[in-house]
């Protein structure tokens, strides 16, 4: 078993610093037993030579660890219930000291290599003022009021440690001073921009709330004080680090001698398919003519992506990306996913893996294929 087994009390909502394992371990609620339970389901069929590799990944403190680790076995389960063929860890014949995810043989005797990685929009480089802000909303997760939730957002950086402590106290006694029932009746007359605001400031840190009232019945029940929070975090793009990682795992094992499948999930709600193309065949550009500026733009990708650069195909290691939008442990049935080919690989994928949601590219135009949900072969 992956979890612990004992008597859990604790229904409190997820801590902004609390780990995704950690939280999965103590929760009460009957949706997150339902997790536990699905994931402990799918950890009894992987290899056991492997398994304890796996736990250790899983039940770390490190969310980078763990999600890597569960989405390995999401795949590893998927595809076996397909009827393929996983080895975690192969030897590989060219020397390489480097071990893929995983050695697939399809049902129809056909066999690559598959390799599984994380990619996000965060770039990460604020990341110590990120888990500063972070610590000290933890204040507000963990505590209550009998009359408001609050909208949270932030804006700034610290360098230092604000005081969570000093944040609540401030809070508290200002949703003390306000009338639950007024603050209702004013957003029913003149809408949400009629609240108040209170602003707290720390360094070049402020952090905007504003009261959301608790109905009637509900009053006295709540179990944290954040209704609603405005992330904080940078972002970048939505294609450049599924481009950067397909390229960088494409180019990892030098020849393999055949297919190498990379799948790529992409820490983004609502990845978009345009995101998906650019990343592997260039992002959309519009081309003026300098000497007709009136003139309607045209068009065009430019050389950026992973498979299609300045001198044409590129990438050609890598037969093709796997890509998810976004896949956790607690959202496996409403997730996504597409295999694109790569038409210029040294070695191609298999035809097999046409039974999964693909994308193929047919001279100028890629067409999309439905196939295999993950929602029905896992039976969620």
């Amino acid at each position: 078993m992956l979890f612990t087994d004992y008597v859990r009390t604790d229904d409190k909502p997820k801590a902004n610093r609390e780990g995704d394992f950690a939280f999965l371990d103590r929760s009460v609620r009957p949706e997150i037993q339902r997790v536990r339970e699905q994931l402990d389901r799918l950890f009894e069929g992987y290899p056991g030579s492997e398994k304890h590799e796996l736990i250790a990944r899983i039940r770390s403190r490190n969310n980078v660890n763990f999600r890597s680790a569960t989405f390995e076995l999401l795949i590893y389960a998927f595809l076996t219930r397909l009827g393929y063929t996983l080895r975690p860890h192969p030897q590989l014949a060219n020397g390489s000291t480097k071990l893929p995810d995983f050695h697939v043989i399809a049902p129809d005797g056909t066999e690559f290599y598959l390799e599984a990685v994380l990619a996000s929009s965060n770039d990460g480089s604020n990341y110590p003022a990120d888990a500063m802000i972070a610590t000290a909303l933890d204040h507000l997760y963990q505590s209550n009021h009998n009359h408001f939730y609050v909208e949270v957002s932030t804006e700034g950086s610290p360098t230092t440690q604000p005081s969570g402590k000093k944040l609540l106290a401030k809070v508290l006694g200002w949703l003390d001073s306000l009338d639950p029932d007024h603050i209702a009746s004013s957003v029913e007359e003149n809408g949400f921009d009629s609240l108040p605001t209170l602003i707290w400031e720390h360094e070049q840190l402020k952090v905007m709330l504003r009261p959301i009232p608790i109905g009637f019945e509900q009053r006295g029940t709540a179990t944290t004080l954040i209704g609603f929070l405005d992330g904080w975090a940078g972002i970048v793009d939505d294609w450049t680090p599924i481009r950067d990682q397909i390229k960088f795992k494409g180019g990892r094992y030098c020849d393999l001698g055949m297919p190498l499948l990379v799948a790529v999930n992409f820490g983004s709600f609502n990845l978009e398919r345009i995101d998906e193309m650019q990343a592997l065949f260039g992002q959309e550009e519009f081309v003026f003519n300098s000497e007709d500026l009136g003139a309607e733009p045209k068009l065009r990708r430019a050389p950026n992506g992973a498979w299609r650069g300045h001198k044409g195909p590129q990438g050609r290691r890598a037969s093709g990306a796997w890509i998810f939008n976004d896949l956790q442990s607690h959202n496996i049935a409403s997730r996504r996913h597409t295999i694109y080919f790569n038409p210029w690989a040294f070695h191609p994928l298999p035809d097999c893996l046409n039974q999964m949601p693909h994308a193929r590219l047919y001279g100028e135009e890629v067409r999309w294929e439905k196939g295999v949900s993950l929602k029905d072969v896992l039976e969620l």
